[in-house]
């Protein structure tokens, strides 16, 4: 009956946002960016996905978030907390609901295999930023089990390469990319600690199929989830984007180990 239950709530929150979601988009209404924000905040409440955040996210400058990834309720739970556009892999958008609603947030899909197509997708992302958005990018490239943190690809910084072509602010100020690493911990799953044998009740990883993990996480109690926000950086500090990727991944994997042992507590 809950997995039933969730259905229900999720297509009423769908039948009273959707609409208007998509109506203001195509008439690019003054404040249409934040609908999707509603949206995915909706149904972090429709899946009873309790999100705790710790620090802010930052506010004035471009900013680049990048975060460690571990399941497709990341899309939801940062979705909720950030105003932002996901860069991700093209073939996200034929994922079930999340798929459409991430095209909805005018999310930058990328296709890695094709090298011809590097140069224009990176003038889209100039073009959202100097448009005033921010990105949200998973530089692992694919999910975890929550335990740990995937090697970074620092190729996926190629993105920070757009820090040298934003155009001046209102007052004639060069604007900075900022970068603002993002760690996503999944701290309890129906009020129990998250440990090796139940991660794979949220963690969306290998070669798990999406249909029986969605209908699992239906039927879950409740999920908490910690997102905690990093002191945001500066692109420009670093010489190169491999040393930024090295940067933010030992941040984001030393607050994740900390906060999965306690000592955060």
């Amino acid at each position: 009956m809950r997995e039933y239950y969730r259905i229900f709530k999720v297509l009423v929150f769908f039948a009273l946002l959707l609409p208007p979601t998509i109506i203001l988009k195509k008439l690019k209404f003054p404040g249409y960016k934040a609908w999707p924000h509603l949206v995915h905040r909706a149904l972090c409440h429709a899946l009873n996905v309790k999100v705790k955040t710790f620090g802010a996210p930052l506010e004035g400058p471009p900013t680049l978030y990048v975060s460690n990834h571990v399941s497709w309720i990341d899309i939801m739970v940062l979705g909720h907390v950030i105003k932002g556009c996901f860069i991700a892999r093209k073939d996200m958008i034929e994922w079930p609901v999340l798929g459409y609603l991430s095209s909805l947030q005018r999310t930058i899909f990328i296709d890695r295999e094709r090298r011809a197509d590097v140069v224009d997708q990176k003038k889209v992302m100039q073009d959202r930023m100097n448009d005033g958005d921010n990105l949200i990018l998973f530089p692992e490239g694919t999910t975890s089990d929550g335990g740990r943190v995937l090697p970074f690809k620092s190729s996926l910084f190629g993105v920070t390469e757009i820090a040298m072509h934003l155009k001046p602010d209102n007052q004639g100020h060069i604007q900075e990319l900022m970068v603002q690493p993002v760690t996503i911990v999944y701290k309890r799953i129906n009020s129990l600690p998250t440990i090796r044998a139940n991660r794979p009740l949220v963690a969306w990883y290998g070669d798990a199929e999406m249909g029986p993990h969605l209908k699992g996480v239906l039927n879950l109690l409740k999920i908490e989830v910690e997102v905690h926000f990093h002191e945001p950086v500066s692109r420009n500090l670093f010489k190169t984007r491999k040393e930024l990727s090295a940067y933010c991944q030992r941040t984001i994997e030393n607050r994740l180990i900390d906060s999965l042992r306690g000592r955060l507590d």
